[in-house]
């Protein structure tokens, strides 16, 4: 038996035998996995590569915000599909659903994507699955490649504000991370999730069983956007590398296949190496002034406002329906959360 290896703030993976992963995470508990795929799948090069990664980019680099990973996060997606009866498919897709990440995750969009564009990860995503061996890694365990494109499956991606196996675990890793969630109140929101009708109905859905716990959840979520995901200080961070990191792909100076081929240390030092003496102030004002003050700093045009409306389900009721129809008061604070948010751009 090895030790166990840290996959970022929340999660250790222990591989025992050989062919058992132990994982141990603060919020759900350990999930053995046994399955051979899966075992593979999260022993690869290609899924272990994300554990360098840092889920709020240069921030979570410059040791400004909890250096949660890519990797944990990813992990925590499929713990929670399978935790629901998902099925082998849903969970390699929820495992691998941001495995085209680049380093330094989001901020490479703020560098190379080109206006009204998905994420750079997700229109690159091809091109960078032909660079590795994961589609020879599902033939080879007869797993359709379609698991690729998560969007196929209900569990693992579902259009905002509704829940996900994805939105649900970054809610919870990042509430908690950034103290706006209890771990008492986030281990009680997966004990209230459940898959509706079924984890393999053709129109499935993640759903919350107490209305009171998806209250909790939501407004920790919307804190967390405010504080983060939406913080104009943050964004203001995550453009000024982009723009240094752009230029230097325009230049030629960066081959953009290092952004699938080092850790966001790695590609740290390489910025360095690479950056001109104007670009070299703008690098070392990142690291050595930390994060701006959100004062006169405006929120982008194209800057995704984050709410969460999770579907409730009560066992006696036909239907789930939205937390705003069970609590209408919810509808009324999410919509002005929203319009005193839009008030910043």
């Amino acid at each position: 038996m090895s030790s166990p290896t840290s996959a970022g703030v929340l999660q250790t993976h222990l591989l025992i035998d050989n062919h058992k992963i132990l994982i141990r995470d603060e919020i759900y508990g350990e999930e053995l996995v046994h399955e051979p795929v899966l075992v593979e799948l999260l022993q690869s090069p290609e899924v272990q590569r994300l554990q360098g990664i840092c889920q709020h980019g240069v921030t979570g680099y410059l040791g400004l915000t909890p250096r949660v990973t890519r990797l944990e996060h990813s992990v925590g997606a499929f713990i929670l599909v399978r935790r629901v009866g998902g099925t082998i498919e849903e969970q390699v897709a929820a495992l691998l659903h941001d495995i085209s990440h680049t380093t330094l995750s989001h901020v490479i969009d703020h560098a190379l994507s080109k206006p009204g564009e998905e994420s750079y990860h997700e229109v690159h995503k091809t091109r960078y699955l032909e660079m590795t061996r994961l589609p020879d890694i599902l033939a080879r365990h007869r797993i359709n490649q379609k698991v690729f494109k998560e969007e196929l499956f209900p569990l693992v991606e579902m259009p905002s504000p509704q829940l996900c196996a994805d939105r649900l675990d970054y809610a919870l890793r990042d509430a908690v991370s950034f103290g706006n969630l209890t771990m008492e109140d986030a281990r009680r929101v997966v004990g209230s999730l459940k898959a509706f009708p079924s984890a393999i109905a053709t129109r499935r859905l993640l759903v919350l069983d107490d209305p009171h716990v998806a209250l909790i959840l939501s407004r920790a979520y919307i804190t967390t956007d405010k504080d983060v995901w939406s913080s104009p200080a943050h964004i203001d961070m995550c453009q000024r590398t982009g723009r240094v990191i752009g230029e230097l792909v325009e230049a030629g100076s960066m081959d953009d296949k290092m952004l699938w081929q080092l850790s966001d240390a790695e590609f740290w030092t390489l910025l360095r190496q690479a950056a001109n003496p104007e670009q070299l102030r703008a690098i070392e004002r990142l690291e050595n002034e930390g994060i701006p003050e959100d004062n006169g700093l405006r929120l982008p045009q194209c800057a995704k406002i984050r709410t969460l409306d999770p579907d409730v389900w009560q066992g006696g009721e036909k239907q789930p329906a939205p937390l705003s129809i069970v609590l209408p008061m919810w509808g009324s604070e999410r919509l002005q959360y929203i319009l005193s948010r839009s008030q910043h751009r």
